[in-house]
């Protein structure tokens, strides 16, 4: 007996890290990497705050947010503009680059999306672009959700900012009205975007 409680602890330690790494394992997604294309439009539903605020203003309240794939080197990488989750200590809100896995842990995604505009595949290689130099920029988020004003961002226009570069109006037009108090007025949402009939869906969850 006196044995058994000595191991008691090490037995109680290994079964903690394996729980641990079991539950690590779950979080990571199974995404169908072979097929994606720099331009492909990332959609998910978060667990936060803001997230529910979004989701439960919007008319159908599917995704409350959104980014564009652009692989780097042999990875795939989700550029977002994005607050509260900083790279490090002091980081600012801003545009970043996330690895596609991040972006999608199941502590920051109950629900996601990645979509292809059928329309132009140059035209979605060149919104990665232009998504790309404005993280590298190190372009500031919009707080005041301001479509009018470019030199910050936020998730949706910065997406629909880029395309448009490129030539295509991925919103068609819509926008969301929002009657709350914390987000009263006329906002451009991911799903606004994800309206659009030219897109493919190549990859979703649950």
């Amino acid at each position: 007996m006196k044995k058994l409680l000595q191991i008691l602890p090490v037995l109680l330690a290994l079964c903690l890290w394996v729980s641990c790494k079991d539950t690590k394992a779950k979080s990571q997604r199974i995404m169908p990497v072979e097929i994606l294309a720099d331009g492909d439009l990332v959609f998910r539903r978060g667990t936060g705050l803001l997230s529910h605020i979004v989701t439960s203003a919007s008319k159908d309240g599917v995704y409350s947010h959104i980014g564009i794939l652009k692989k780097i080197g042999d990875e795939w990488f989700v550029i977002h503009a994005v607050p509260d989750e900083p790279d490090f200590e002091g980081d600012s809100d801003r545009v970043k680059i996330d690895s596609l896995s991040r972006f999608f842990m199941s502590d920051r995604a109950v629900r996601g999306m990645i979509a292809r505009i059928t329309e132009d595949t140059l035209a979605a290689s060149k919104a990665a672009c232009t998504a790309w130099e404005m993280a590298r920029r190190g372009i500031l988020f919009d707080h005041d959700y301001n479509l009018a004003d470019t030199s910050r961002m936020y998730c949706s226009e910065l997406v629909e900012f880029a395309y448009r570069k490129a030539g295509i109006c991925l919103s068609e037009g819509r926008r969301t009205q929002i009657h709350v108090p914390a987000m009263g007025g006329t906002y451009l949402m991911p799903d606004d975007i994800a309206h659009n009939r030219k897109l493919k869906i190549i990859y979703s969850f649950p």
